[in-house]
């Protein structure tokens, strides 16, 4: 754990605070994953006609194609940087996403392979792109599980590569022998059975592909049972966690139907009182102290798929107390403090509504706040959340106003006591 050093405060309406360092987990064995790597290569053969002319990971799903659900995910979960290795009909890859950004933020780019080199051949061929770690997708699977679940899991002094496996009814995966955390070998289904199979998301460290050379190569038949050997090759259970692979008709057919509909539960917190010590008027790190809990709170629902979203009233910046791109930089900085501890906050909503304010009185402005619903269909329409699984957690009467009136469970938390504990209680 970090050192902190505290000195006693006072705010501009009294109120007395702590200025010290935040305490968090060491990482240092945990440097985050802002890479997500995406295999685009596959002939999609057992998909016949269909693949003649469009790559696989670009069949349509509703209005998308497969690819740019992943995608979206992947932006969704934080991701500044995704690499597409693509091989068959490449041109279509190129054209639609390579250089391509993303709210200016996001990049996108392609690699192409001059001829097919298979799973395994592709990352070699493209390792002068990869970060130290980074995530792999298979471009015709998808997979809900929380990434920095993967992240937080992964054993890099022990193991060079973590991925993702449940148990399943299976006749068609790969099925893995584990033991622990470790897998101890890969074997193909010989009958229908309960195994525990590769979901096909992983965590890789980059230094495992350089002992490869640029030749045709299968990650999951080649460099997968070499690192399970040598007990080189973790995984992480997602049990919970929708998995759907498109490279079968049956199963393109289901996810045509699926996943324009998929929708997921979603959690409301307030900041002030709920994320960190009411202190009034909080606008900068110094005074900024996280609730006791609160990261725990957070990580339950992350690990079991919750929107996870803030919902703040910040009048000080109607009032003039503070300005608005003054709350943004502390909330960046708040947001990085949760990554760090693989923890993730899908997006922060906020009214700087004061009534006589010459900027922030405006009808928009009073919508947005508190107890009105303005920052919850901001939420809904920007998101997939399941209407009919909502979770707000507030410390005050506008909080549960605000719960009630979208129609969600509330949790009114009392200050000083362990939130962790207070929320579980209800859940």
């Amino acid at each position: 754990m970090l050192k902190s050093t505290q000195k006693i405060y006072r705010n501009k309406i009294g109120h007395k605070f702590e200025k010290k360092k935040i305490s968090t987990k060491d990482n240092t064995n945990n440097q985050m994953v802002n890479q997500a790597v995406i295999l685009c290569g596959g002939l999609g053969t057992r998909l016949g006609t269909i693949t003649k002319k469009t790559p696989k990971p670009l069949i349509k799903i509703g209005k998308k194609s497969f690819l740019d659900i992943l995608i979206d995910r992947l932006i969704q979960k934080k991701i500044n940087k995704i690499l597409l290795l693509c091989s068959y009909k490449s041109n279509h890859f190129f054209k639609k996403y390579h250089n391509k950004k993303i709210n200016n933020k996001i990049k996108i780019s392609c690699i192409d392979e001059k001829k097919p080199l298979g799973t395994g051949g592709a990352l070699v061929n493209a390792i002068n792109k990869l970060d130290d770690y980074f995530y792999l997708l298979n471009g015709d699977t998808y997979f809900d599980g929380d990434l920095l679940q993967l992240q937080e899991n992964f054993d890099r002094k022990n193991f060079d590569i973590i991925l993702s496996t449940k148990k399943l009814l299976n006749d068609r995966y790969g099925c893995l022998k584990i033991k622990s955390n470790r897998v101890l070998s890969l074997k193909k289904s010989k009958k229908k059975a309960i195994s525990n199979i590769n979901l096909g998301t992983y965590i890789i460290k980059k230094k495992t592909l350089k002992k490869y050379k640029k030749e045709k190569l299968s990650l999951e038949s080649d460099i997968l049972p070499e690192l399970a050997s040598k007990q080189k090759l973790q995984c992480s259970f997602f049990q919970k966690n929708f998995f759907l692979d498109i490279g079968i008709k049956k199963d393109l057919k289901k996810a045509k139907l699926l996943l324009p509909k998929i929708k997921y539960p979603a959690v409301f917190l307030d900041r002030d009182g709920v994320i960190n010590k009411d202190l009034g008027y909080v606008s900068n790190i110094n005074n900024f102290h996280f609730t006791k809990g609160i990261f725990e709170i957070i990580r339950h629902f992350n690990r079991n798929n919750y929107h996870v979203f803030i919902v703040t009233n910040q009048s000080g910046i109607g009032r003039g107390y503070y300005t608005e791109r003054k709350m943004l930089k502390l909330h960046d900085w708040m947001q990085n403090e949760f990554k760090k501890n693989n923890i993730r906050i899908d997006e922060i909503f906020y009214s700087p509504y004061y009534k006589y304010s010459k900027n922030y009185s405006s009808r928009f402005y009073f919508n947005l706040r508190k107890p009105n619903i303005g920052m919850f269909k901001q939420a809904t329409k920007r998101w997939n959340i399941d209407k009919k699984k909502l979770l707000m957690i507030g410390d005050k009467e506008v909080d549960f106003e605000f719960g009630r009136k979208i129609k969600a469970k509330t949790i009114i938390v009392k200050e000083n006591l362990n939130m962790y504990k207070q929320v579980i209680k209800f859940l």
